[in-house]
């Protein structure tokens, strides 16, 4: 009898497998690098700008604190080929979010595109992409030349993906197995329950040598040590020395199976899943940074006292007489009560948080990703209050109840595993708020064009929209051409208008003000004709002032 209802078991652990499984290769297969969020937010010079002179270096800001050491900067001209003279990215000093490139040799007129890799330091993500800009010139519509950066199979984010499962089904059981065990069988491992914690191990360990293999293929690295020289190979290396802790603990359970070595099965186990948690989205710089990885950590192990608890409960009432598996399962059901209510308002307070509008739910894969996720808890959930009101009662005075419990917790089983793998997806994809701040890194609307003064002690980057022949808007930022800092000593500012293909034209001025964000700002007919406008903009300042020449081309109207 005890063999058939272990066959049953592994039946049921391969139904979980099969559901998650399916949900993996629906959910990661079509995921691409580019749904990370280590993303762009802008630029200098700004995509699609027109600069008047070779810059002297290529600033690059994210939405998160990218690494250095991993990511990559390629300058390809309108030709397609790569300039020379770049040298090797590196992080801005006193700005976290900024790589840089610089220039040995100057650039001549024309449109060039940079390619680029980020590699997030917060969670390894990897994201690419390319801009344009140009030099004397404006970059037209599609003159952008990608290449990819990348060179790895897209599969390896369903290969990440699979091993994150692997490792939250593996540290699930380990948390349940502690909490099941103490506060439902009195401290007693069940019948099976060796077997059970070693399987647990397993999944772990190998899910975690599959995220170790991906990160290393996605983030570029040319082998391990790299990798593990960064922020996050070191949380993952974490990561690795908390599963050593829980074969230790796993030693100690079949050695000396008490309170106590239960104990330090859940706490190896809850210390793995922060190690997870320390390299995941939760945290990301934010003035919320801790409380947002402490809820994402006492979700992550709420769910393994409920769903890891719940199969070492299906485990332990084998055999049992109906009173001793009445007891059981109540006892059980109290905590499972109180467990569920902690992971929904966690999952609530983090959800809120990496969404950030209900928007972004249907306009992102991160958004439609997780409705996925919550109708598959909101199934967990009915089959768990099914199981609650209708069955649990049911077991002191039927005795066909027992099957249909134990039927209907398998499918909790089935459908908790696919939401596992619904994690894991989510895990490895930009959360929506992210995703829609930097899916239009290209900077503002209409044409941005920056410039120095003769001296170079300042930069200024106009940006005119929409930046054809009428009425246009200015915003106009100002900063120290050394420093890179918001020049705050402006007293005024304007600019001066004059376009010497037909100097019959009269010159023109628009003063601008200062806007609450440190801009400069205002509107005006200006550009009245078609062709390439000179600006200056001059700077008045308490000790004196500077002049900072630039051009812009203005097409006709219904022209490119």
């Amino acid at each position: 009898m005890r063999a058939v209802e272990t066959c049953a078991g592994l039946r049921l652990l391969a139904l979980a497998a099969l559901v998650a499984s399916a949900a993996l290769a629906c959910l990661a297969a079509p995921v691409q690098i580019a749904s990370a969020h280590a993303g762009l937010e802008s630029s200098d010079p700004a995509s699609g700008s027109s600069v008047s002179a070779s810059p002297k270096v290529i600033t690059l800001t994210f939405a998160e604190d990218p690494d250095a050491s991993l990511s990559l900067v390629r300058l390809l001209d309108a030709d397609g080929k790569t300039v020379p003279g770049v040298s090797a990215i590196k992080a801005v000093d006193g700005k976290p979010r900024e790589l840089q490139v610089a220039l040995t040799q100057a650039l001549g007129q024309g449109v060039y595109t940079v390619n680029w890799r980020s590699v997030s330091a917060v969670d390894g993500h990897v994201q690419n992409g390319a801009f344009a800009f140009g030099v004397g010139v404006t970059p037209a519509p599609g003159s952008t030349k990608a290449v990819d950066l990348l060179n790895v199979s897209p599969w390896m984010s369903a290969l990440g993906s699979t091993g994150r499962w692997l490792l939250y089904v593996g540290l699930a059981l380990f948390v349940g197995a502690t909490t099941t065990c103490l506060l439902v069988f009195a401290g007693r491992l069940p019948a099976g329950g060796n077997a059970l914690l070693r399987l647990a191990l397993l999944m772990a360990v190998v899910g975690f040598c599959a995220m170790v293999w991906a990160e290393r293929a996605l983030s570029g690295a040319p082998s391990l040590l790299p990798l593990f020289q960064t922020r996050h190979g070191q949380l993952l290396l974490a990561l690795g020395v908390a599963l050593v802790l829980c074969v230790a603990a796993m030693v100690a359970v079949d050695l000396w199976p008490a309170r106590w070595s239960l104990l330090f099965l859940a706490a190896a186990g809850a210390t793995a899943g922060l190690a997870h948690c320390l390299g995941g989205h939760a945290d990301a710089p934010s003035s919320w940074r801790a409380v947002n990885v402490a809820a994402q950590w006492v979700h992550m192990t709420g769910i393994g006292v409920w769903v890891g608890g719940l199969a070492w409960l299906l485990l332990g009432i084998r055999g049992m007489t109906k009173p001793e598996r009445a007891g059981a399962v109540g006892a059980f059901s109290r905590v499972a009560t109180v467990t569920l209510g902690v992971v929904l308002a966690t999952g609530v307070v983090r959800g809120l948080v990496e969404v950030g509008s209900f928007g972004n739910l249907l306009a992102t894969t991160y958004g439609i990703t997780l409705l996925v996720k919550i109708g598959l808890v909101l199934v967990l959930v009915a089959l768990g209050a099914l199981n609650h009101f209708r069955w649990v009662p049911s077991l002191k005075t039927h005795d066909g109840a027992a099957r249909t419990f134990r039927m209907n917790s398998g499918g909790e089983l089935a459908v908790a595993a696919a939401i596992l793998a619904a994690t894991a997806v989510l895990s490895g994809l930009a959360p929506a708020s992210s995703a829609v701040a930097s899916a239009s890194p290209a900077g503002p609307p209409g044409v941005t064009v920056s410039g120095s003064d003769y001296a170079t002690t300042v930069r200024a980057h106009l940006t005119v929209s929409p930046g054809t022949v009428g009425q246009n808007a200015y915003s106009l930022l100002i900063d120290g051409y050394d420093s890179g800092q918001p020049l705050t000593s402006a007293t005024a500012v304007k600019l001066a208008f004059s376009l010497p293909s037909k100097p019959s034209l009269n010159a023109s001025t628009l003063p601008l003000g200062k806007a609450s964000d440190g801009s400069w700002r205002g509107a005006g007919l200006q550009l009245s004709v078609a062709g390439r406008w000179h600006i200056d903009v001059v700077v008045q300042e308490a000790a004196g002032g500077v002049t900072v020449p630039l051009e812009l081309g203005v097409p006709a109207p219904g022209g490119g």
